[in-house]
């Protein structure tokens, strides 16, 4: 069992990083919640996505792929980070004829859905392309660090043993941060984003990137005091995660101002605009019928408020 295992490593060290708790939790080969809860191509296990809640959302994320293949002479070659269940990946591939469509994700569920896709598991088994890499809620998935400001100092949270239980507290944090804190406040720190898209774009020699997730700026989450870490289980907030690691999904906020400091190290005109004006920009109307008020209010008001969308070129070298 997962908690066994933790344990073991708590009683190395007397604690595990909050990152380090993350990681075992959603990506343990044999207890993972990724790599063992999502193993069947169902919609809203414990959570939907956009493309799960309807083909809308990926019907006009076509559209607009379709658009700049044509403007900026880009091949169809899509590379989609975190496919998931393939909900996405489907959508694209019905609407125009793709080159070719690799999936970067820790389990293979995707190809229920869409047989000819190729799902590889680390970014080393990416062939060097010219082409897209899309992705919608991947980086709010990363293992992330808890940061709080107590009596002007930074402060990570980590879990212990306390007796036989999980625990949650502090030690002294040493690292800086992207975002600047107020007191009392908690950050939540993704700390693979860099290295992670260092190597990525090694294996792009042009393209576009486009990725969608939720979040904020620093302005906004540097005044949070209770910080935006969620843990979700069947559709639902959960504290009690410490008691049953690895079952249900752990995340937080995506610092936006951080995530376009890293891309625009390697893209060219990196934009970040709210979900709904994208959506609309690209003619979502056109994609909706009579029947999805639901969908439409869903993603134009409820996630088009909460999401945004970040995209950006690189040229070729």
């Amino acid at each position: 069992m997962l908690k066994e295992i933790i344990r073991r490593e708590i009683e190395k060290e007397g604690f595990i990083t909050f990152d380090r708790f993350v990681e075992l939790c959603l990506y343990h080969p044999e207890f993972g919640y990724y790599t063992t809860k999502r193993v069947r191509a169902l919609p809203g296990e414990d959570f939907f996505t956009a493309p799960e809640l309807s083909p809308v959302f990926g019907r006009t994320i076509a559209h607009h792929i379709e658009r700049i293949s044509r403007e900026k002479d880009i091949p169809l070659n899509i590379l989609e980070l975190g496919g998931g269940k393939g909900f996405l990946a489907k959508d694209l591939m019905e609407s125009f004829p793709v080159e070719s469509y690799v999936i970067l994700e820790k389990s293979e569920v995707a190809k229920e859905l869409v047989p000819d896709v190729r799902v590889v598991n680390c970014v080393e088994e990416i062939e060097e392309f010219s082409g897209f890499v899309i992705s919608n809620e991947f980086f709010d998935a990363f293992p992330f660090k808890r940061v709080v400001k107590r009596e002007e100092k930074l402060w990570e949270v980590v879990v212990k043993l306390e007796g036989e239980k999980l625990m949650e507290d502090l030690i002294p944090y040493s690292g800086s941060l992207p975002c600047e804190l107020e007191e009392g406040c908690e950050y939540s720190f993704f700390t693979g984003w860099e290295d992670f898209l260092e190597r990525l774009f090694k294996r792009v020699r042009r393209g576009y990137f486009l990725t969608f997730d939720y979040g904020s700026s620093c302005e906004d989450l540097r005044n949070r005091k209770v910080g935006t870490f969620r843990a979700f289980s069947k559709h639902t907030l959960i504290d009690n995660y410490l008691e049953f690691p690895g079952r249900a999904d752990l995340t937080s906020s995506v610092d936006f101002g951080y995530l376009r400091k890293i891309l625009e190290k390697h893209l060219l005109n990196v934009s970040v605009k709210p979900l709904s004006s994208f959506l609309l920009s690209e003619g979502v109307e056109r994609f909706l019928s009579p029947e999805d008020t639901a969908i439409a209010l869903t993603l134009l008001v409820d996630m088009g408020r909460k999401f945004w969308a970040v995209s950006g070129y690189k040229e070729g070298n």
